[in-house]
This record gives structure tokens, sequence and C-alpha cells, in this order.
């Protein structure tokens, strides 16, 4: 597999993994909670920290071998059952879930990830040299969990 960022390569995706999310997002109870725009920031800092990596005091998330700037058309995609890696996918329901269904429901489900924001457009591109906004964008995370962390 090619793992240029300008060449399209097969992402094959958890079938366990879309249907979580699936449950989640057509579980009234549970995405009536969701906060849609800290998903959408998690998602992009999620991406920025894998191609940059960063450290908290001893602790330490190392960049991943493979970056990519963050793109909602890779995750939101239609797959085909080619895309899916299929194990345990009969242990989540019975009868299991269709993949059509699945890609349509998360396709449908986090069209919000289309719409970032001018600060996530900037992290989106996954640059290290906007780590200290990223460090910033992580440390006003609500709670306030990370102000304390040493991140770096």
């Amino acid at each position: 597999m090619d793992s240029s960022p300008n060449t399209q390569a097969i992402w094959r995706t958890a079938a366990r993994d879309m249907f979580d999310l699936s449950w989640i997002m057509t579980t009234a109870a549970v995405s009536s909670a969701l906060d849609i725009e800290i998903i959408r920031k998690l998602a992009v800092l999620k991406i920025w920290v894998d191609a940059n990596g960063v450290h908290g005091g001893r602790a330490f998330w190392k960049k991943s071998h493979e970056c990519y700037p963050f793109d909602p058309e890779k995750w939101l995609r239609k797959r085909n059952v080619s895309d899916f890696d299929t194990a345990d996918i009969g242990a989540l329901s019975v009868p299991a879930p269709s993949f059509d269904d699945l890609s349509k429901t998360i396709s449908k489900s986090f069209s919000f990830l289309h719409s970032l924001n001018e600060e996530e457009l900037i992290i989106a591109n996954a640059r290290g040299q906007d780590r200290p906004l990223v460090l910033q964008v992580l440390r006003d995370l609500p709670g306030g969990r990370l102000k304390d962390a040493g991140l770096y």
C-alpha cells in the first residue's frame, strides 16, 4: 500500500468500531448528550498528536509512523464490504448489521466533521509548526484536565 498523502490508499475499517459509532449516534439517550463541538475538536487534535507527538511530564505520546492531515472524506466515505475488517461482526448483534447501513449511518451522523472552525482547520493540517496552538487548545479543553499537565 502506498502511504503517500496524494495516493488514495485502501483503509480497512473495523466493523466493530463502525457498529459502536453507529449505535452511539442512533441511540437518542446517548447521542443527545454528546457535545459535537468537543468531538470535532478532539478528532483534529488526535490526528495532530498522531502526526507530531506530545509530551506531558513523564508521559509521551510518540508520533505515528503514518501521518496525514485530518480529512473528513477519509472518515466519512462510502465503504464497501471489502473495506471492512469483519472480525467479530457476528458477535455485535443478530442479525449482523448491513455494512452499507453502517457506512451510511456514520457518514450522515458524523457529517459535522466537515464543519471545522478556523482553529480546527489549522490543527487539521497536522503541521509541527502549529504546536503552540495545539498545546493551548489541549490546555483549554473543558474541565481543565490538561491545564497543568506540563504539555510540550
